[in-house]
């Protein structure tokens, strides 16, 4: 079917653009470009054995929990937040925290990751994250999704999509001052990024990447560390395990066919890699997603 704009043009005589200045054009932009991935949505009860004993635990990913009944406490340094029911908190991923449960109960929570850049996680880097709660929310709008009626319907996902934005934009930092630094580390390393994410597996080196760069690999990773606040190892390991996650969750593959994929030497080296980051295997990972 041809379209055709017949609206008259003297319809929009008085009409003034809005995003003429420089800045204004470079926060749309930026706006625009930060994305939320919603990686899964789930409903558990939860008992005593959510405490984490006194450790101080982290999930990899980024939640939020709305709590429909019980009572927990999560202590991130010095501060405790009160986990109470009828309220959506934010528990920002890596970042350590201990889990204290004093009456069982239920909770819908969903997991997502951030994104402005390929891989690039803003939040991962903002140092003043911390659990926080979000506000209120009405337990009956979410029904349908915790009874299950629901699960395919898109429009009532798209408004969960959507409140996820809303709860995010409330609670941020200066979130373009975070993207502006990634956008300036980027620019500085755009070879070294390129070929990370054209090249992610298990087998990418170091050397490669600093040979890229055009220097040795010592000062490659001075600098590299120097400008992003981590290793190149570090970074490679984070944004490898962003793609394995994906896969153990996003996939029906074996684990085996993930390392594979990943380019890692055996299922079992994958394995190790996993629980190294993740607290436990791969297998168990999906398990607890899909239980």
């Amino acid at each position: 079917m041809k379209q055709i704009d017949t609206t008259n043009p003297q319809a929009h005589r008085h009409s003034r653009r809005l995003l003429s200045n420089p800045q204004t054009e470079r926060a749309f932009i930026q706006a625009v470009g930060f994305k939320i991935h919603i990686v899964g949505l789930y409903y558990t009860r939860f008992d005593l054995e959510w405490s984490s004993k006194g450790k101080r635990e982290c999930d990899y990913l980024h939640h939020i929990d709305l709590a429909l009944s019980g009572d927990r406490q999560v202590i991130h340094g010095a501060r405790s937040v009160d986990v109470l029911p009828g309220n959506a908190y934010f528990f920002p991923g890596n970042t350590p925290v201990e889990r204290r449960c004093s009456t069982p109960g239920t909770v819908l929570y969903l997991s997502f990751r951030c994104e402005w850049l390929p891989g690039v996680d803003p939040l991962m880097d903002w140092e003043e994250r911390t659990p926080i709660r979000i506000g209120k929310f009405n337990a009956c709008d979410w029904k349908p999704l915790i009874t299950g009626n629901a699960c395919d319907d898109v429009n009532l996902l798209l408004k969960l999509e959507v409140q996820v934005y809303r709860w995010m934009a409330e609670i941020l930092p200066a979130l373009g001052t975070l993207i502006s630094n990634h956008l300036e580390t980027h620019a500085r390393y755009i070879k070294v990024f390129d070929a990370i994410e054209g090249k992610l597996g298990a087998d990418l080196r170091i050397s490669e990447l600093a040979k890229l760069h055009g220097s040795s690999i010592h000062a490659f990773s001075v600098l590299f560390t120097d400008h992003t606040g981590i290793t190149p190892k570090e970074y490679l390991n984070r944004r490898l395990n962003q793609e394995a996650i994906q896969l153990v969750i996003g996939t029906d593959l074996k684990i085996k066919e993930i390392a594979e994929r990943l380019h890692f030497t055996d299922e079992f080296y994958f394995s190790r890699f996993f629980q190294k980051l993740n607290g436990v295997p791969p297998s168990k990972y999906r398990n607890r997603f899909y239980a």
